[in-house]
């Protein structure tokens, strides 16, 4: 039977511009153990000694390099099979708030572009994590719901 785990998380990171809010996407190295090639947001696992918002700040040092201006939880939990490892896991959505545009990645990734919503929407490979998106942008293009999120 599969081990049902919570030490995940899910980052979505945007930042503010003329046009409106845009997406950073990271491409999964082709080399990656599992999932090579898709493009996603920042997912990473929550270290046994760490508070998850220690684990936002240092998956988003260690994959971008950008620092937050503020990160706020947003009101989802997303579940996924992994099959590698036989476990269910559960992992909170994030959304984090950035000023600078320059990114500099891991070696866990070839790629990274600043897209639309809808761009982001059409390169995500889970539809999970594109509700996810879509949900921050309602939270985003509403000012009275956005003053509702929790700042982590």
């Amino acid at each position: 039977m599969p081990q049902i785990v919570t030490n995940y998380i899910e980052l979505h990171i945007c930042r503010r511009t003329d046009d409106g809010f845009e997406f950073l996407l990271l491409k999964r190295a082709d080399d990656a153990k599992i999932y090579p090639g898709i493009w996603q947001m920042i997912t990473g696992t929550i270290e046994s000694h760490e508070h998850t918002k220690d684990t936002l700040l240092r998956e988003l040092e260690e994959e971008t390099g950008l620092k937050p201006e503020k990160i706020y939880s947003i009101p989802r939990v997303n579940t996924f099979y992994l099959a590698i490892a036989d476990k269910i896991c559960m992992s909170p959505v994030f959304l984090t708030i950035v000023n600078d545009k320059n990114v500099r990645i891991s070696d866990e990734h070839s790629e990274y572009k600043w897209t639309t919503i809808e761009e982001a929407k059409k390169l995500i490979h889970w539809p999970n994590q594109v509700d996810s998106l879509e949900l921050i942008v309602r939270y985003l293009n509403d000012e009275s719901l956005f003053e509702k999120l929790v700042e982590v």
